[in-house]
């Protein structure tokens, strides 16, 4: 019967598949270096309004922190070392890198801290279709543990124009929008989980009535072979059948020409039978008995 016809995986369209996925995260991760820039860049406008102002040692700290950390990142996609890693995309790592970078100039621009905790929102949006609901949380708990740490060391500084009641509200608001940014995101990611699982269930199912049709095809093909073997061997098989004009006498057989035909002949012509000619018993026994009567002359 006819088998399921399936494409081989070779090596070279798996390395076709990973250069492609790996494209892939380079530009998720320029997005990520760009998402920095606009940081960055958001940093600095805050200090030119006189927000608050940040020293050399600072700037370097923020600057220079993201330069290694996102080179080390870029090197590791270049070099497919990530490809060794449970999820290749690092999704998660370049997150939590973010959340902590993120702390240096939150802690130091105390007045618009507000305006840099939504930064934190493009970042968790990277993990859409990446991080399920309880990596999206574990996130959350590190992020809101970072905070809290902020809060308490500037608490026991005494920090100028630091006000209980405000951080603490801005700290339940922030956790509360990252709570239910890890919720919508775990459940997109558990939305693409389901499709995924739906697409493969159908991949699976298309491909058994492939093989079913497949299979339908070469049985027919089979039938059709057999029907044209047996009309080619029906085609060479001649039959004899009706009344069959014989004489009583000489059982010579009449053709329908009207011609008299020896039995032997007309069977040969009219069938695929051959004669071997032989004498029976009876026949044998009465040739003898005429052979001992006959007596030749003297």
């Amino acid at each position: 019967m006819g088998a399921e016809t399936k494409t081989p995986v070779t090596e070279e369209s798996l390395g076709r598949s990973t250069e492609a996925r790996q494209r892939l995260r380079l530009k998720r991760f320029s997005m990520a270096v760009g998402t920095y820039l606009v940081f960055v860049l958001t940093i600095l406008l805050t200090t030119r309004m006189g927000f608050a102002d940040l020293s050399y040692l600072q700037w370097l700290m923020i600057i220079g922190t993201a330069v290694l950390v996102n080179v080390i990142f870029f090197l590791l996609f270049i070099t497919n070392t990530n490809l060794r890693f449970k999820d290749p995309s690092l999704t998660w790592a370049q997150i939590l890198f973010a959340a902590l970078w993120g702390a240096l100039p939150a802690h130091a621009l105390s007045q618009a801290r507000p305006i840099l905790l939504m930064f934190y929102i493009p970042a968790f949006s990277f993990g859409m279709l990446r991080l399920n609901r309880k990596q999206y949380m574990a996130l959350v708990a590190c992020v809101m543990s970072i905070f809290a740490a902020i809060l308490i060391l500037e608490y026991h500084q005494d920090t100028a124009g630091f006000q209980t009641n405000y951080e603490l509200l801005v700290f339940a608001v922030f956790g509360i929008v990252l709570t239910w940014f890890a919720f919508f995101g775990g459940f997109i990611s558990n939305l693409k989980v389901r499709l995924k699982e739906q697409h493969d269930a159908l991949q699976t199912i298309n491909s058994e009535m492939h093989r079913e049709m497949q299979e339908r095809i070469q049985a027919q093909v089979d039938k059709d072979r057999l029907i044209v073997e047996l009309k080619n061997a029906l085609s060479k098989v001649k039959t004899l059948s009706g009344l069959l004009p014989i004489c009583a006498s000489c059982k010579k057989i009449r053709d329908d020409k009207g011609y008299w035909n020896q039995i032997e002949h007309y069977i040969r012509s009219h069938s695929e039978a051959e004669f071997s000619h032989s004498i029976c018993p009876e026949c044998a026994r009465k040739t003898l008995d005429e052979l001992s009567r006959y007596d030749p002359p003297k």
